[in-house]
Order: structure tokens, then C-alpha cells, then sequence
């Protein structure tokens, strides 16, 4: 078969150091190579392939390199498998014939340039190359058993997480494609080729944001407890430290007890690239009074904890000063990579929104990097010695009592180092009690909020913050309904059924608009009757804000309702004391809006809070993520549990919300330009510009048999109202929604990484009114 030869045109020209002849040498330090492959033919037949490139560097076991292409529109990528050889790399995939714009990304872990010359394309016969595989894999195994178990053990792993029906599938899909028998890692889980590809989004982002300093940055310095590190770890963290893009900073290493072999350790790493200094305890006194010792020592405006088996991100340094000259804060956080022992392997991504109390106290969703304005520090005691778990927690929980202002920077920075024998492993059981604690002693210190009742929550480390029902409550359920019995029948029983255990008095209010079904009408007139509901009628197209605008304000305002749930045909609850559980949200001061977790019928994630300008004007977050582990095991947290908390998103959506009814008119309701779409999105987002929060209760669950009625109608589509509301918030979708995480991909609703930024992301803060009062979200516009 003959070979097509293609030109790999780097997609970052920058990466290029120089040339030989035909040969290129690129930068792979901190990042991964891009080619578009010019010359690629467009009629290539349906088969498998091999792109040779050669090469003069041995990367045998080094590289991999993933394929990306477009397909009818949208871009996806191939799985590629590897052969390196002395003199070049086979990377064989496949091709379906309908490719374009094919992205090729290789990614080399080690040395710090490689050298890349021709490429050529050549068809090739897959049974061959299957059999090939096959025989290298069992040959592999025959002489290493050791990796058959592994093997086996990693293939019960898979099966537990994703359960049997999910591994049959990939091992399915795996034995049709050429890709069988090839590393079960996937590529984007390499540390090393995620570092490369945050090293350049922190870089990018870093320059936009360099023309919004408006004052000198502040002075940091690291914070780092030393108790019997391993040396490899330990050499780890220093070079992290050494390859900073900014190394205006001061580290002080806190050894916590005698540990001279350590000592010489660290002394022999470290150089003069950056301020230093070594504290050396008497005794081993606990992490807790190492590290108070090392902020003692400091003397930078801001401290930041380090743990002794982490590492740093190569712009933290930078990244902090950039956005301590833009604005005061008397906190900042950033995200951060979660990876395994071995810092070989990704586990997550903790990408965050900008900080959100009732987040953080239903789950400590921030836990590294954490800066603290070493002033403050000092002024809430430092931490609390008596801790071993949870301490960082407290103390954050305590500073947070006096901040003012908590900056949130939407970068990668930080790489946390999991494994067993880490604290928060290790005393899981003390982690609820002490946790537990500390959020109700920070509740106990303001008023308002003392009588909030702390229990345990649905997964490890969650809590669930129950506060208590205001007085005064009464509630009127506005449904409107056109027909549909079956789920209009449903939707009233499932809230009759739960009436007992709800203390809020509520009334419902049915919509009638226009049903003609005789058993939908006779159903009406029958619970009418009955007295379980009221019965108002509507004439007219359909409006959904119309619709609920004039049975609010024709039969609820001036009639003694303090709230108002929306609430679609097609709910069918779950929680029994659903209406309790929303209505105490209001006891928070500052909460607006609230709305809970709604599924599909097939049991997936419906709703888990809206977020504006996700895949286009605004969408639910977690849609189509599973509502419960493999297994038929306990809910799914979701990404940092944000699915069971309590916590705030710009909107919630009102196939179920619950709203104040003198807010509600403040406002002016639901916006009546918006028939159908996004008018609740709008009045959250009308509501927020109040100051008031939209607030997404976890523990509460309904069904959501989304748009049954509509859909037999004319359809749920709404052009003119995502044109209108795109108008309106452009500069919001454009910016991103700051209480989604900017690492997260914005074109599709399950939570996956982008691999580059998808919008202009800008440093987020929230001002903390009145230390433990009502929050105010800004953004760095």
C-alpha cells in the first residue's frame, strides 16, 4: 500500500528551537506538540493506519498521542496507539474516511526537547496488526505474570466503579478497534501531559489579565511542614518551587521534630533561586503547631500552606501576584489538580466557582491552594493546635468570620498527592465529628444563623446544613396545566401524599389553559370540589410568563402568601418534606430563589442548577449524569458533591423553584417577552442583581417528565427567546458563569475538561458583607 507523505505544521509555532535539514527540534517542557497534518487526503477509504514520523530521540515508553478530528460539525477525538523504534514512532488509528481538520497531539514525558522529522501515512491490514499486538501481549504477560494480575486487578476496579454493563461496553468497543490490548490509561489522564496543557492555559490567561493590575502585588510567603517526608517527594516539591515563572516569593520548611537526615536532605536541594528558610522543632508537635510556627516566621502579606507531599503548579507564584495587584482580597483560592500517589495519574480536576458559603459548609470544596492574609491570620489565633483532622477547615472557617473579601483564581496551580496514609485518609472517621464542629461554631457566631442544625450528609465529608423554617410562611403552588391527566394526576397526588410531613402551610393553584380533554376537565372540577385545590383559568397563547404572571397577581398578591412555588405539570416529588426543606433556605438572609435536584424518568440528572452560557445561552449543570454510584449505591455526589449540597448557582430552574412573593413583584415577575425559554434563568438573574442569592437544594428530589404536555403541542424549541436573552446577558455568557469551573468543557452538560479556555475568564470575588453575613458575588469585569 502506498505511503502519503504529510507535513505536521505545528499548531503553536512557538514550540519550534530550531532546525536541521528536514528535521525540527521542538520544546516539550511545558507542553505538548500540536500538528495539523497537511496533505491529508480527503477520500482516504475506511481502515486502519500508521503515521510514521521520524525521529533521532529514543522514546520508547515516553510518548503518547492522541487524534483529534471533526465530524459532521463537531470535533472528537481518535484513540491512537504508540510504537516507538530507534530511529522513529508508528502511531496507528483509525479512519472512518469523513475526517477534517485533523489535530495531532503527541505528548513526551521526560526530556525536555525532541526532534521530529517526515511523516508519512500508510494504510495498513489491521488483522495483522491485531495479531501482532496480541501475540507482544501475551508474550509480555507470559514473562511478567505480575502484569496479567494487574491487569486483572485494574479490569475489578473498572468494574466496580463503572459497573459491569459500562466495562462490557469499553471491552466491546475495544475488540472492534485497532486500539486492542493497548494501555488501559487514558491519555488525558497522564499528570504530565495535563501539566503541559495547564502550563499553557495558565500562561494565556495570565497575559489577558496583566492590563487589570491596578496596585503593587502583594508578598507571599509558603508555609511548609516537614514530617518524615519521603526523599523522592520532598525533591519533588523543591523542584517545583526552583521552576516558578516568578520566584518573588519567600519558603519557609518548618521540620516538625528532630530529623536531621531530612534537614541535610532539604539543605542539598535547595539553592539560591528564591528566598528560604528552614525552622527546625525541638519536638514533633503536629502539623497543626509546625505550620503556626511557620507563619510566625513569615513575613509576606499572605501565607500559603504547602503540604510536604504536594507540588506546585509553575504559575502559583505568578498567578497570586497577578491577581493580588488587580484587587484587595483577604482570601484567594484557585483550583487545583488531585492526583495519585505516584503523580503519574489524574484522578480530578477540583475546578471551582467563585467561593459560595453554603458550598463550602455543606462540603470543603476548597481545600489547596488556600491564600490568607497573614494579618488575619494572626488576628483569628492561628490553628487550632488541639486539631490533627479537619484543622485546616477550622481555620479557614474562622478567617472567613472576619474576611471581607474571598478572591477565587480559575487556574490550575496546585497538584495534591493522595495516598493512604495522608491524614485526611487516615482519620476518616474523625473527619465528620471535627468538620461538623467547625461549621457550627461558625454558624454559633452569628445570630442570624445560630439556630441552623448541622447533621451528617449523604456521602463522606458532606453535611447537611438544616436551617430553621422563618416565621410567618404561607405558600401558594402555581401550576399551569393544558390537559395531560396522567401527569397532571400524578403531580397533584405526589404533593397531596407529602402534605403530612411539610409544617409550611401551602395551597395549590391550578392554571387551567384552555384544556379540552373532558377527563382532564372532569379531573379539575372534581378536585375543585373537593377542596384540594383552586381552580383559575387562562385565555390566550401559550405564555408560560404570562400564564403565571396573572394567576400571581390575580390570585395570590394582597391574599396573605408570603411565597410562591412554580411548579410544571410534570413533577412528581420524591422528598417527602420537600416544601420545608426550600422554604428554610430563606432563613440564610440573603437567598432569593430556591429550586432542588430533578431527574429524567430513566433515573439520570435532569437539573442540578442552571449556568449561564453552558453549550450556548444557558443549560443544567450535571444533565445526563447518573443520579446514583455503580451499583445502585448511594447518590452521586457529583463534581466536588456539588449534586447533594446546598450551594448557589446564578439560576435554578422554575419547573420547580420557590421565590418570595414580594421579590417576585419587586422584580416585576416573569419577563412576558420571554414566552418560554429562559424566563426563570432571567428572573434569577433579575433577582440576583438584588443582591439575593439562587440557591439549588441537593437533598430535595423530584421527577421531572420534562415538557410532556408541550411537547405534543408545538414543540419546546424557543429561538426568539434564546436570541433575546443571548442579547441581554452577552456579556455574562461571553465572561462565563463564575459559579462554574473555567477547566470544565462549556459545550456539553456532564462534566468533562476543555482543553483550552472556552471563555474569557477573569479572577471572581465575593464580598463578605458583615463577616458571617449575606454574600455579594462580583466578577473582575
Amino acid at each position: 500500500m502506498m505511503q502519503t507523505p504529510l507535513q505536521l505544521r505545528p499548531v503553536r509555532p512557538g514550540t519550534v528551537r530550531g532546525r536541521d535539514g528536514d528535521r525540527v527540534v521542538y520544546d516539550v517542557a511545558y507542553e505538548d506538540l500540536a500538528f495539523e497534518l497537511d496533505g491529508l487526503p480527503s477520500d482516504l477509504p475506511f481502515g486502519l493506519y500508521r503515521l510514521s514520523v521520524m525521529t533521532d530521540d529514543a522514546l520508547a515508553g515516553q510518548l503518547s498521542a492522541q487524534l483529534e478530528v471533526e465530524r459532521e460539525g463537531t470535533r472528537e477525538g481518535v484513540r491512537v496507539t504508540a510504537e516507538p523504534f530507534p530511529d522513529r514512532v508508528d502511531l496507528y488509528f483509525v479512519l472512518l474516511g469523513d475526517e477534517r481538520q485533523p489535530v495531532l497531539t503527541i505528548a513526551v514525558d521526560g526530556p525536555s526537547r525532541v526532534t521530529l522529522g517526515t511523516a508519512d501515512l500508510q494504510r495498513v491490514s489491521t488483522t495483522r496488526w491485531r495479531g501482532r499486538r496480541l501475540t507482544k501481549w501475551l508474550r509480555a504477560r507470559t514473562v511478567r505474570p505480575s502484569l496479567l494480575a494487574e491487569g486483572t486487578r485494574a479490569l475489578i476496579r473498572d468494574v466496580r466503579e463503572g459497573g459491569l454493563v459500562r466495562e462490557m461496553r469499553r471491552l466491546t468497543a475495544e475488540a472492534v478497534s485497532p486500539s486492542i490490548w493497548s494501555e488501559r490509561r487514558r491519555f488525558d489522564q497522564r499528570l504530565s501531559r495535563t501539566l503541559r496543557q495547564v502550563s499553557v492555559v495558565n500562561r494565556d490567561l495570565l497575559a489577558s489579565w496583566s492590563s487589570r493590575r491596578t496596585q503593587a502585588p502583594a508578598s507571599l510567603t509558603l508555609v511548609i511542614p516537614i514530617f518524615r517526608t519521603p526523599r523522592p517527594w520532598l525533591a519533588q516539591l523543591v523542584a517545583s518551587l526552583q521552576h516558578q515563572t516568578d520566584l518573588a516569593f519567600e519558603a519557609v520548611f518548618v521540620l516538625d521534630g528532630p530529623q536531621d537526615d531530612l534537614q541535610a536532605e532539604l539543605q542539598h536541594l535547595l539553592d539560591d533561586r528564591f528566598a528560604h528558610r528552614i525552622v527546625a522543632l525541638p519536638e514533633n508537635r503536629g502539623v497543626s503547631a509546625a505550620t503556626n510556627a511557620g507563619i510566625r516566621a513569615a513575613s509576606g502579606d499572605f501565607v500559603l500552606v504547602v503540604d510536604h507531599d504536594d507540588m506546585l503548579e509553575r504559575h502559583l507564584v505568578e498567578a497570586f501576584r497577578c491577581v493580588s495587584a488587580i484587587r484587595d482580597a483577604d482570601l484567594l483560592f484557585a483550583d487545583e489538580i488531585v492526583a495519585d500517589d505516584a503523580l503519574e495519574t489524574v484522578r480530578l480536576i477540583a475546578s471551582r466557582g467563585r467561593f459560595d458559603i453554603r458550598h463550602y459548609l455543606s462540603h470543603p470544596y476548597i481545600v489547596h491552594p488556600i491564600f490568607v492574609r497573614r494579618a488575619l491570620a494572626e488576628r483569628v489565633g492561628l490553628l487550632d493546635e488541639t486539631l490533627r483532622i479537619s484543622h485546616d477547615v477550622e481555620f479557614v472557617l474562622r478567617c472567613l468570620t472576619e474576611a471581607r473579601i474571598v478572591g477565587h483564581i480559575p487556574l490550575s496551580l496546585y497538584v495534591w498527592r493522595t495516598h493512604a496514609t495522608s491524614l485526611g485518609h487516615a482519620g476518616a472517621e474523625d473527619v465528620y465529628a471535627n468538620t461538623g464542629a467547625a461549621v457550627r461554631a461558625y454558624l454559633s457566631r452569628s445570630p442570624a444563623w445560630s439556630r441552623f442544625e448541622v447533621g451528617p450528609g449523604i456521602n463522606f465529608n458532606e453535611l447537611e446544613i438544616r436551617p430553621p423554617l422563618p416565621d410567618g410562611l404561607r405558600v401558594a403552588i402555581v401550576i399551569p396545566t393544558r390537559n395531560g391527566l396522567d401527569v397532571l394526576r400524578q403531580c397533584l397526588s405526589s404533593i397531596y401524599e407529602r402534605q403530612p410531613a411539610n409544617r409550611t402551610p401551602a395551597d395549590i393553584l391550578v392554571i387551567d389553559h384552555e384544556s379540552d380533554d373532558l377527563a382532564t376537565l372532569r379531573y379539575l372540577a372534581q378536585e375543585s370540589d373537593a377542596g384540594r385545590i383552586r381552580l383559575a383559568s387562562h385565555v390566550g397563547p401559550w405564555n408560560y410568563s404570562a400564564i403565571n404572571n396573572a394567576a400571581i397577581q390575580n390570585h395570590v398578591s394582597g391574599a396573605n402568601y408570603t411565597h410562591v412555588v412554580l411548579m410544571n405539570n410534570d413533577i412528581e416529588l420524591v422528598t417527602d418534606d420537600w416544601l420545608d426543606r426550600l422554604a428554610a433556605q430563606f432563613s440564610w438572609g440573603d437567598v432569593g430563589v430556591v429550586g432542588c435536584c430533578l431527574l429524567y424518568p430513566d433515573g439520570r440528572v435532569q437539573h442540578g442548577g442552571v449556568v449561564v452560557g453552558l453549550t450556548g445561552a444557558a443549560d443544567h449543570s450535571h444533565r445526563f449524569e447518573p443520579f446514583l454510584q455503580p451499583g445502585d449505591g448511594p447518590r452521586s455526589p457529583g463534581h466536588l458533591s456539588s449534586l447533594v449540597a446546598t450551594r448557589d448557582y446564578s439560576a435554578v430552574t422554575a419547573a420547580l423553584m420557590m421565590v418570595p412573593l414580594p421579590l417576585f413583584e419587586e422584580v416585576g415577575g416573569l419577563d412576558e417577552a420571554l414566552a418560554i425559554g429562559f424566563n426563570d434563568t432571567d428572573l434569577c438573574l433579575r433577582i440576583g442583581a438584588l443582591g439575593y442569592h439562587s440557591t439549588y437544594v441537593g437533598s430535595v428530589v423530584a421527577i421531572h417528565h420534562e415538557s410532556v404536555t408541550r411537547r405534543s403541542n408545538d414543540g419546546i424549541d424557543h429561538p426568539d427567546d434564546t436570541a433575546l436573552f443571548l442579547e441581554r446577558y452577552a456579556d455574562l455568557v461571553r465572561s462565563g458563569d463564575p459559579h462554574y469551573g473555567a477547566a470544565l468543557d462549556w459545550t456539553q452538560t456532564r462534566l468533562r475538561l476543555s482543553d483550552y479556555p472556552q471563555k474569557e475568564f477573569a479572577p471572581r470575588y465575593t464580598e463578605l458583607a458583615t463577616g458571617t453575613g449575606p454574600t455579594r458575588a462580583r466578577r473582575d469585569d
